[in-house]
């Protein structure tokens, strides 16, 4: 790969694009992947198309074009037939018998909030019965199991429609085709793995840390417990409520602000103790590894720490990094790992929104942020107090608002597909409400630290403390925020595909203009692109 400039942005042009390996990975993957879910053709058909292509485009290598155009045909067809193999299946099922016993891998497992039980994912190992690789959906009384156990289960089975909306079509969209209720776990069949064990086990332990308070106040701990490990069925009814309307719960998922929050405060503290760079890089990567694997390791926790890993390899090893570039190899790792996770609406919303961000927000808080004409004619020694904080605050705010609204408009229609409603406020809620989310997250991360003495306790609560009235207080806001009448566009879309489709669109907008410098097109043509897609919806919806 060439060595780009590091004084040059993130660059599209065809003369870059090609010194972009990762995009040619990451968008035939992603496209091979999602079209996969949407057909489910054979994985034969798919295999013998991507031969023929790689071989044709070797064939062709000295015609750029024809064989670009064919390696990314070989790429989307190997991304289709790999999705087929690893995805369980997701045919219609008819299920005979409501009341079954079967052998159940657990994928994922937690706790309900109420603690009556525990509910989660799984996929179903009776080689010799009807249902053998089919995903299903679990809810259970007992002890929650860790990850990879496998158990003999006992319960009600239905199978979830195609067609499913509200919770069923979020399970739908994490590939179960079938729900288990009321389940009973009959015995253990093989134990989950010592690194599973210790997982639930840091789990539960943090969980319990962090609701330790120096007074009474459960609901507090639950929402730093919530903030901490990712887990928004921690948070109270009246919160979740409040933060999803505006349109700020993503605060609440690990994310680059967790990640990118301890990463610089770990290497902060690395430098103070003139630790060697690499050793302490690569044991801060390892530090936050086991964080994110801690916390359940969601899409976008994944996501944010191969960033992380890839822009600091690239640091070390001298070699600019766009931030792109990175996004493109978390995804292409991501799939290539786990292609089922195309059609996840968390991996959707995180890349969707992160891509918005750096080829639309973040170069519109830049230009938003030029120096005005009366910061290049004041002298630095002419300059007051007022006039420095003036400035500061227009760059802050005009910075935030374009990324925010960057976010929301790459968002948008996945929102919508999979929720039915987006929050417009949240582009003004987001200004206040992700600053305010860094002093509790700081909080979190000092009492996490004192956990490694029992010593800490005292101060650790005290510190959970004003973490908990501060989380007190961004909930408040948000509930003020909420009762706003015109904060939420609801709109139900007539088809489930119109979503992606739609955040796809807005993606090819995005890149297609990521050179330019002009304000308007960065987020207008993005913003008109939107509206007419949504008019196209509510006409379709109509007409149907």
């Amino acid at each position: 790969m060439a060595r780009p400039d590091p004084l040059e942005q993130d660059s599209l042009t065809p003369d870059r694009f090609g010194h972009c390996p990762a995009l040619w990975l990451a968008l035939p993957l992603l496209l091979g992947c999602s079209a996969d879910a949407w057909f489910g053709l054979d994985p034969g058909p798919w295999l013998l198309c991507g031969f023929l292509a790689s071989v044709f485009a070797w064939t062709s290598r000295r015609r750029a074009f024809l064989s670009g155009v064919l390696l990314v045909v070989a790429g989307t067809t190997l991304g289709a037939a790999w999705h087929h193999l690893r995805t369980p299946p997701q045919e219609a099922v008819v299920v005979r018998r409501p009341f079954v016993e079967l052998p159940v891998m657990i994928e994922r497992a937690a706790p309900r909030a109420e603690g009556d039980g525990w509910s989660g994912l799984g996929w179903i190992t009776d080689r010799d019965g009807p249902f053998f690789r089919r995903r299903l959906a679990l809810s259970a009384r007992g002890e929650c199991p860790a990850e990879g156990a496998e158990l003999m289960v006992a319960g009600g089975l239905s199978a979830l429609p195609s067609e499913a909306s509200g919770y069923d079509a979020w399970l739908r969209s994490q590939g179960a085709t079938l729900k288990l209720r009321g389940g009973r776990v009959l015995g253990e069949l093989a134990p989950a793995s010592r690194f599973a064990v210790w997982r639930q086990r840091q789990q539960r332990r943090l969980d319990a840390w962090l609701r330790h308070m120096p007074w009474p106040d459960p609901d507090g701990g639950a929402l730093l417990a919530a903030t901490m490990l990712g887990r928004t069925a921690l948070l109270p009814a009246e919160a979740k409520e409040a933060f999803a309307a505006t349109g700020t719960l993503h605060l609440f998922a690990i994310s680059g602000l967790h990640i990118a929050g301890m990463a610089a405060a770990l290497l902060w503290l690395a430098r103070r103790a003139r630790l060697p760079e690499v050793p302490a890089g690569v044991a801060v990567l390892v530090l936050l590894w086991l964080y994110v694997q801690v916390t359940g390791a969601s899409p976008s926790s994944v996501r944010a720490w191969i960033m992380a890993a890839f822009l600091w390899g690239g640091r070390v090893g001298e070699r600019d990094t766009p931030a792109l570039q990175s996004l493109a190899l978390a995804c292409a790792v991501t799939l290539l790992l786990s292609p089922e996770a195309c059609a996840d609406a968390g991996f959707q919303l995180s890349y969707a929104a992160v891509l918005g961000i750096i080829v639309a927000g973040g170069p519109a808080a830049e230009l938003c942020g030029r120096p005005t004409e009366e910061e290049r004619l004041t002298p630095v020694a002419a300059q007051t107090a007022t006039q420095r904080l003036r400035w500061r605050a227009r760059k802050f705010l005009l910075g935030g608002l374009c990324v925010s609204l960057a976010a929301t408009l790459a968002g948008a229609p996945l929102t919508l597909g999979h929720f039915g409603r987006a929050s417009w406020g949240g582009v003004l809620v987001n200004l206040v409400l992700v600053p305010l989310s860094e002093i509790p997250l700081m909080l979190g991360m000092a009492s996490i630290a004192c956990g490694a003495s029992d010593w800490l306790v005292t101060p650790a609560s005290w510190l959970n403390g004003l973490a908990g009235a501060w989380l007190h207080a961004m909930t408040w806001i948000a509930q003020a925020c909420a009762l706003v009448p015109v904060i939420n566009l609801e709109l139900t879309l007539p088809h489930r595909w119109l979503g992606p489709a739609g955040s796809a669109l807005l993606a090819a907008v995005f890149l297609s203009q990521a050179q330019t410098k002009s304000l308007g097109r960065l987020l207008g043509v993005p913003t008109a692109v939107l509206v007419g897609w949504g008019l196209a919806a509510f006409l379709l919806r109509i007409l149907t």
